[in-house]
């Protein structure tokens, strides 16, 4: 995809003064930004405005479902139609500690299936310093930024913050961190980009339900729009050196075929592949894995290196990113 490369002038402060628990064109633009432009945005924790300090415990009544992983937003780009995707490229995150994780009976993946009991409420709230989580007993956790929540609204619909689709949302994506853009649908005029749930670490997953290193951050991206591909379904985000896709459904097989699916269609769109030339060589070279069975619907990453799409071979930096995505799955 062709996206503006022209620098931003100013970084515009987004706070999150607005949160919101819903995806919705309902929502009125906390700002309207013209294309190119960079946001540093205020997130907020997802249980809300709880646990300031390290020595603050966690509660079970904290988790107020469904009020959490509120997102900050909607910021709205001047110009966005259904014919643009918002491209949002994630240049920086910057954690708040503390971080907190929790394991609550009947929240998470597969309750009163892996662990045959419940367990009890069991939480860390954790610091963090000098880049990594500090876990225990000097366990020390090397964080992973990450965005959690990032989807633009819905043509009609409200969808909570913790439940995803072709807009984005809840998605829990790994990859949704600095260095990577993130290509979203456009649904609605302005496209209405809405941003939060960010952690410090998350394992492949997500298993624990309240379930990665939650934190509060400030994360600056700069948002552009680009002419929407005629075969786009799903979010796409791309890296010096893979391109990807993400679907989100249930049961997992199926968030699984739709991510591959999308990835074709990118390869085919933009790389001149024929499909099956683009599903042989998959199956010799995808990376695939869940990122996450939490949510009401589960998410699928399917990426493939850029080497094999006729590009220039990696770089040192290009081939150190592949390794930490192999180490990651």
């Amino acid at each position: 995809m062709t996206v503006s490369t022209t620098p931003a002038a100013t970084v515009i402060e987004i706070p999150k003064g607005n949160v919101c628990h819903t995806l919705s064109p309902a929502h009125s633009p906390v700002a309207t930004v013209a294309p190119g432009s960079r946001l540093r945005i205020e997130t907020e924790l997802n249980l809300g405005d709880v646990l300031h300090n390290v020595e603050d415990k966690f509660d079970q009544s904290m988790l107020r479902l469904p009020y959490v992983n509120g997102a900050t937003g909607p910021v709205a780009v001047e110009g966005a139609t259904a014919d643009h995707v918002l491209a949002c490229r994630i240049l920086d995150i910057e954690l708040v500690p503390p971080g907190v994780t929790a394991l609550i009976p009947g929240v998470g993946a597969f309750p009163d299936w892996i662990r045959r009991r419940e367990l009890g409420v069991h939480a860390r709230v954790v610091d963090v310093q000098d880049g990594h989580v500090l876990w225990d007993r000097g366990l020390r956790i090397p964080v992973r930024p990450m965005i959690g929540v990032l989807g633009t609204a819905p043509l009609i619909e409200a969808v909570s913050t913790t439940d995803n689709g072709p807009h984005g949302g809840n998605l829990d994506v790994q990859e949704f961190a600095p260095g990577t853009t993130v290509y979203l649908p456009v649904k609605v005029d302005g496209a209405l980009m809405f941003l939060g749930d960010c952690h410090a670490v998350q394992g492949d997953g997500e298993l624990c339900g309240c379930g990665a290193i939650e934190i509060r951050t400030f994360t600056t991206v700069e948002i552009d729009l680009a002419p929407r591909p005629l075969s786009m379904v799903w979010p796409r985000f791309e890296t010096a050196g893979y391109i990807g896709t993400v679907a989100c459904a249930r049961p997992l097989e199926d968030a699984f075929r739709l991510s591959v699916e999308e990835l074709i269609r990118w390869m085919i769109e933009d790389y001149g592949f024929a499909d099956a030339e683009a599903l042989l060589l998959l199956g010799q070279v995808a990376e695939a894995r869940c990122t996450q069975v939490v949510n009401p619907k589960y998410t699928y990453v399917t990426k493939i290196a850029k080497r094999y799409l006729g590009q220039v071979e990696p770089t040192d930096g290009e081939r150190s990113e592949m390794g930490r995505g192999r180490q990651g799955e």
